[in-house]
């Protein structure tokens, strides 16, 4: 990404904005599959009676705290049975755009609900 000369903050910060859309429009068309992925490593892990080996994907998160709403990571993280930094790093990836935070609990944005059920 070239930045021009001379440009300020807000032409850094638009740059930014516009090459994390171009790179979200692409991802989009993927999330299915990696979710598929996801789903069938668990599934065959606990056919093996092996532990899931810490996957887990944003889609989990987001379907947890559509039944659980204002789960805090550690819960969220028991309940998925992965480690706590997993699920903070999918909460903080999708935090201005999927989910958000209040009183400490995390919660699946009302827009980003319906845009993810297909």
């Amino acid at each position: 990404m070239a930045i021009a000369a001379g440009s300020g903050a807000r032409g850094v910060l638009a740059e930014i904005d516009q090459r994390l859309a171009e790179i979200e429009r692409k991802l989009e068309g993927h999330r299915a599959l990696i979710s598929e992925r996801d789903r069938l490593f668990r599934a065959r892990a606990t056919l093996l009676g092996e532990p899931a080996a810490g996957r887990v994907s944003q889609d989990d998160v987001a379907s947890y705290l559509t039944e659980h709403p204002g789960a805090r990571p550690g819960e969220i993280a028991k309940a998925l049975g992965v480690a706590s930094g997993t699920v903070s790093a999918h909460l903080f990836r999708g935090k201005r755009s999927r989910f958000s935070s209040r009183g400490g609990g995390w919660y699946v944005r009302r827009e980003s609900a319906g845009a993810r059920r297909r």
